[in-house]
């Protein structure tokens, strides 16, 4: 299978106080107002690239404890995503989406272990807090059981 990713490197501050892999999705149907990655919007950016070859790229980052999923719009290429997701057994992963907790398939929230969901909002803009928009939720997979991380 393949799908269209726009970068892949090493990323320090998706997942708070760990070092990660970031996996940019090409494409967004969603296109948040305030976006800071319009230029991910078209779904015709960057490479197209088969599940094994972002996984291996993946895995070379032998410091990295997350994969984090983000765009774009990582869902707008759902079956590809559950590929990689199911693929990567070496790290936890993390997702960023516009889209809301609820509206996610269950065949993909049971490959995730943080999901930090719903569209980024500049009029929720908060100083120094993670996520940045106040609308934004943070789910932890504790066991099989989701946390909303939600203040």
């Amino acid at each position: 299978m393949k799908g269209r990713v726009v970068k892949i490197c090493t990323s320090f501050i998706d997942v708070p106080d760990k070092i990660s892999v970031a996996v940019y999705f090409a494409g967004c149907t969603i296109r948040c107002k305030e976006c800071q990655n319009p230029g991910l919007w078209d779904s015709k950016v960057g490479t197209e690239v088969s599940e094994e070859v972002v996984v291996k790229k993946i895995k070379k980052n032998s410091l990295a404890e997350y994969a984090v999923f983000m765009g774009g719009e990582p869902t707008d290429q759902l079956e590809f995503l559950i590929s990689i997701c199911e693929k990567v057994t070496f790290y936890k992963k993390a997702m960023y989406t516009g889209r809301e907790f609820e509206d996610l398939p269950d065949r993909l929230t049971k490959s995730l272990d943080l999901i930090v969901c719903g569209p980024y909002r500049e009029d929720f803009f908060v100083e120094g807090r993670w996520p940045a928009s106040s609308n934004q939720r943070v789910f932890r997979k504790e066991g099989k059981v989701w946390i909303c991380d939600c203040s």
